[in-house]
C-alpha cells in the first residue's frame, strides 16, 4: 500500500540516518545485529507487534515507576542486556503513538552513549498500513553485552535550567500538553504549571495529521521552531 510519504532522506532533516524505514526495517527483520523494541505497553505488544520485535515493563526507563528519573548506568545497562542489546547492537525503536515514545529510547540509549540507534519512521501505524508480516510470538533476546557511558552534555540539571531561564542566549522549550503547561494536569508533580520563561510548543505540533504521522518535513519544522525564537544560535533545553 502506498501511503504516498517522502522517505526521510527526502525530507531536508540534517541527520535522516537516525530515522530507519519500514522498507528497510522489513528487509533486516532477520539481521541479528538488528534489535527492534515495541515502546507500546506489554498488553499492547501481546496483542501484535512487529515480528521479532521486543518489549520492556516501563518504556520510559525509569529509576522507579513512581520517580521521573532514568535508571543509573548500571540498572540500564542490565535492562539493555535483557531485551538482547549490546555495544555493536542497531536498535529501532517504535510505538503506536506518533514515535513519542520511541523517542524517549532513543534519547536514553544517546544518553548512555550508545550512538546506533533509530526511531522507525511511521512507527507501527505506516507497517500496518503497509500491510507488513505482524506476529505474537515472544521472542527469546539473544546474549548481549551493553556497556552505560553518561554523556554529560545531553543532560540539564537544575541549576543548569536556572541558568538557562535568564539567558538570552538559551531557551526553555516546554513540549508538554496544553493542561499540563497551565497546571490543571499535574502529571503527579507536587505543583504543576511550568518553568519561568519557558516557549511552549506541544510536541503533536512537529508531527503530520492523519492515520499515519510522522515527522514533519525540516522546512515546516524550521518555521515553528523560528516562529517561537527557537533559533540555531541558542542553546535549548527541551522538556
Amino acid at each position: 500500500m502506498s501511503l504516498n510519504i517522502k522517505d526521510p532522506a527526502d525530507r531536508g532533516y540534517a541527520h535522516p540516518e537516525h530515522m530507519a524505514t519500514t522498507d528497510w526495517l522489513a528487509e533486516h527483520l532477520d539481521d541479528p545485529n538488528v534489535v527492534v523494541v515495541d515502546q507500546d505497553l506489554p498488553d499492547n505488544y501481546a496483542r501484535v507487534h512487529i515480528p521479532g520485535a521486543v518489549v520492556y515493563k516501563d518504556h520510559y526507563y525509569k529509576e522507579l515507576s513512581d520517580t521521573p528519573y532514568i535508571q543509573d548506568a548500571w540498572t540500564f545497562a542490565m535492562t539493555m542486556e535483557s531485551l538482547g542489546i549490546g555495544d555493536n547492537t542497531t536498535v529501532i525503536a517504535y510505538d503506536s503513538d506518533a514515535n513519542h515514545v520511541a523517542a524517549r529510547l532513543f534519547w536514553a540509549l544517546k544518553y548512555y552513549g550508545h550512538e546506533d540507534v533509530k526511531i522507525l519512521d511511521g512507527g507501527f501505524p505506516k507497517w500496518l498500513a503497509e500491510g507488513k508480516p505482524l506476529s505474537r510470538k515472544v521472542p527469546t533476546p539473544g546474549s548481549a553485552s551493553f556497556t552505560s557511558r553518561p554523556q554529560a552534555d545531553l543532560f540539564s540539571d537544575k541549576d543548569e535550567v536556572l541558568a538557562c531561564t535568564t539567558d538570552n542566549d538559551a531557551i526553555m522549550l516546554d513540549v508538554r500538553s496544553d493542561e499540563e503547561r497551565n497546571g490543571t494536569n499535574k502529571r503527579g508533580t507536587a505543583r504543576g504549571g511550568r518553568i519561568g520563561n519557558s516557549v511552549h510548543i506541544e510536541w503533536k505540533n512537529f508531527i503530520t495529521d492523519g492515520d499515519v504521522p510522522v515527522i514533519k518535513p525540516a522546512d515546516e519544522l524550521r518555521e515553528i521552531l523560528e516562529a517561537n525564537g527557537v533559533t540555531p544560535e541558542k542553546k535549548v533545553v527541551t522538556y
